[in-house]
């Protein structure tokens, strides 16, 4: 296995607070068979299922973020033939007749556009937009659009994917932003198309635009061998706001996901919502998930501490008290500092403390047989 490959497939998108890759590959292979069954229900960028689908194991994962979505489906896909040549072909048409293409564009807007994005930005994406609209088959455009989505905080105005404020980025000129597209677009192509040729794959992964409260609805019950997971810290990030911009160009629903995320910023800070809020919403979910997971199954939890109210919300006395009311027992624990693990943040983010846990349940065995 090409784990340096891998490392670069799982890092394609921007995602912030996500696990290696190499973490989920471990608790799979030591909690699941061959032809075993995984599930994420805070899929995020799609690591889980990433690794899943590596090891020949069934997975099923749920997030509410549609970019979120867009990453996790992107490292499910496989290209034939003909969409690699498609693919190669619409990008050489992009570098080589980009002027008559921006000359016949017409220019996406949604409101306060102009804010975030200078003008040759709106020009470049509204013309890429337009362009992988125009391609043949839905594989090729969910290429496409994953690159696309890549590429969107980088070229507007927005300061970095951990920070929403905007600032005036220098050399925005049309022929910068698309040679940022094109060069992106290249280097994610020839990497994809190795890891495509080593890693094909005919296990079933399924992956839904579902709030994990319902998960026990579309997953089969006593089904999944392991479920492994991170989270959201809470008070940390809000996913809904940083992938805000890349929503809107990709015309998803930007409230939806703002609504139905538990653990943000807008919250905890702005809504001024108390601890017990997040314990609730965390118990209703992972009782849900409850349902899906086989007697003795495992249950693998990646999270760190928050600050809500002004005190340090510790992850691990939370969780344990959620597994002991799902009857889950302990076998596992270790932890890591996150002042050392979260340096994407911004510094007030990063209390003196904080640990991120990894916590590894058993689910007991029921009494009704």
């Amino acid at each position: 296995m090409d784990l340096q490959l891998i490392r670069k497939i799982d890092r394609v998108h921007p995602y912030p607070a996500k696990f290696p890759i190499d973490l989920a590959l471990n608790y799979i292979s030591k909690y699941t068979d061959d032809n075993g069954t995984v599930f994420d229900p805070f899929l995020g960028s799609g690591t889980t299922l990433l690794a899943a689908r590596l090891l020949n194991r069934f997975g099923y994962g749920t997030d509410i973020n549609h970019i979120a979505i867009l990453i996790s489906s992107f490292k499910q896909l496989q290209l034939t033939k003909e969409d690699v040549f498609e693919l190669q072909s619409f990008i050489a048409r992009f570098e080589n007749n980009s002027h008559d293409i921006f000359k016949n564009t017409k220019l996406f807007s949604y409101p306060s556009i102009e804010h975030w994005f200078c003008k040759n930005a709106i020009v470049v994406l509204s013309a890429i937009k337009y362009e992988i609209n125009n391609l043949r088959t839905f594989e090729q455009q969910q290429f496409a659009n994953l690159v696309f989505s890549a590429i969107i905080n980088t070229v507007s105005n927005q300061e970095s994917d951990t920070r929403y404020a905007a600032i005036s980025k220098p050399n925005m000129t049309i022929e910068h932003l698309t040679d940022v597209f094109v060069k992106k677009f290249k280097c994610i192509l020839d990497m994809f198309i190795v890891f495509n040729n080593a890693y094909t794959s005919n296990t079933l992964i399924q992956i839904h635009l579902q709030d994990a409260k319902q998960c026990d609805k579309i997953i089969p019950l006593n089904s999944v061998d392991l479920i492994l997971t991170s989270p959201p810290y809470p008070n940390t990030y809000d996913y809904y706001l940083y992938h805000k911009h890349r929503m809107n160009w990709l015309e998803y629903d930007v409230k939806f996901s703002m609504e139905k995320e538990i653990g943000s910023r807008r919250e905890f800070s702005s809504l001024k919502k108390s601890q017990d809020k997040f314990d609730d919403d965390l118990y209703e979910i992972f009782a849900a998930c409850n349902k899906t997971l086989k007697d003795n199954g495992h249950i693998v939890i990646v999270m760190g501490d928050g600050r809500i109210q002004g005190e340090i919300y510790d992850a691990k006395t939370h969780i344990e008290r959620i597994g002991r009311k799902l009857k889950w027992e302990l076998i596992d624990y270790s932890y890591t500092s996150l002042d050392e693990t979260s340096r994407s943040f911004q510094q007030s983010y990063r209390t003196k403390g904080k640990k991120e846990h990894i916590l590894t349940f058993k689910k007991e065995r029921t009494n009704e047989n």
